[in-house]
């Protein structure tokens, strides 16, 4: 952590100013300290990054108070007395897939291809307007940075602004080390329905693919919009909900796969992996003649394991990604306890209500992708 961000850091409980305690530095960085508010509540900061999470998300650090003395066990005995939930389980599942590939898509090939993909989505026609979009932005959010993918490009194309990459998991690990090369990037664990900053703070807000995985997708992009600048932009992709033959399947196998454990639902994924490198080695093409709206499948070409991946179930396949970076889409998308899905109307609603000028709206199979300015 660097100092320089304390003063734009609030409690996450009653936001008011957190005090530093500095126990360990390394590199003019505070590699170990002690976040604290007048309100009693307290954060560590761990291996470089502070930990600002409340209730049931803290971790348990009783490890770090005994090695620094603290006495702070009562607050520590009540954060981890919280039995299990759906937001637990959400946290845990997407510790466990970042920590299992640190890297994945911060280099190689899933790098250019996730680079190419988020262009494209966004309506970025190429790299240089990309780095336009961002060339007065001061202060930007990663909202559920992950291993910090997007934060490395968010912050080579800011490179005079601060990029503040937060995530809930355990993911902030390898998002540290991932960012550790860009002076300009800050990772926090943090959770995003409970911001540890001043309202207003960020001229840009990125989240990309997080917002359905909350408890309340529309709460949570609303939430968000507390921290947004007058005049700033925030930029978001969410599921789409599908056909009803997807839908059924969907709700149907995620039933299962989200009670299994992580190790249980990553050979899952394999399978589901297989399945969808067997269809597109089958190299089958046909015609659908007639659009069908009931099943909302639409006249044309298609490829079968593509036909198979958006009308009926998940079995990602990309040839370009390796066999783990495979089963790391279908995990993603199997696994966690919230996996909400929305509609086109619906999305462009929220920011019609919130009287964010649209610059952007993008349906695709998979996703709903919306930039939109705050005036």
């Amino acid at each position: 952590m660097r100092e320089t961000i304390l003063d734009l850091l609030n409690c996450p409980s009653c936001s008011e100013k957190l005090d530093l305690r500095v126990l360990l530095k390394e590199e003019e960085e505070v590699k170990e300290g002690l976040l604290e508010c007048p309100c009693g509540q307290w954060f560590p900061v761990i291996n470089f990054v502070p930990r600002l999470l409340l209730g049931e998300y803290r971790g348990d650090y009783t490890g770090f108070l005994t090695r620094y003395r603290l006495n702070h066990l009562k607050n520590q005995a009540e954060s981890v007395s919280h039995p299990e939930s759906s937001n637990i389980q959400v946290q845990r599942s997407f510790g466990s897939k970042w920590t299992s590939q640190p890297s994945w898509g911060t280099v190689g090939e899933t790098k250019r291809f996730m680079k190419d993909w988020i262009m494209k989505k966004y309506g970025w026609e190429d790299p240089a307007a990309f780095k336009r979009s961002f060339k007065n932005r001061k202060r930007i959010l990663d909202a559920g940075a992950g291993l910090g993918r997007e934060a490395i490009e968010l912050s080579q194309a800011s490179r005079e602004g601060d990029v503040f990459g937060i995530d809930l998991s355990e993911a902030v690990e390898a998002a540290y080390i991932n960012t550790k090369p860009y002076p300009n990037i800050h990772i926090l664990q943090a959770d995003l329905m409970r911001l540890p900053f001043k309202e207003r703070t960020f001229d840009f807000i990125f989240s990309e693919g997080v917002l359905h995985h909350t408890p309340d997708t529309k709460r949570a992009f609303q939430t968000l919009l507390k921290f947004l600048a007058h005049g700033g932009e925030i930029a978001i992709y969410l599921y789409r909900k599908k056909g009803p033959i997807r839908e059924l399947c969907d709700d149907s196998i995620r039933r299962l796969t989200t009670k299994l454990s992580e190790i249980e639902c990553w050979d899952f994924s394999k399978k589901m992996t297989l399945l969808g490198k067997v269809l597109s080695d089958l190299h089958i093409e046909f015609e659908i003649y007639k659009d069908i709206p009931e099943l909302e499948v639409k006249a044309g070409r298609y490829d079968l394991q593509r036909f198979v991946y958006y009308h009926i179930l998940k079995c990602f396949w990309n040839e370009r990604f390796t066999s783990d970076e495979n089963n790391l889409i279908n995990f993603d998308w199997y696994h966690p306890a919230n996996a909400h899905r929305h509609t086109a109307k619906e999305v462009k609603g929220w920011f019609q209500g919130a009287r964010l000028r649209l610059e952007h709206f993008d349906v695709s199979e998979s996703g709903i992708t919306v930039r939109g300015t705050k005036s």
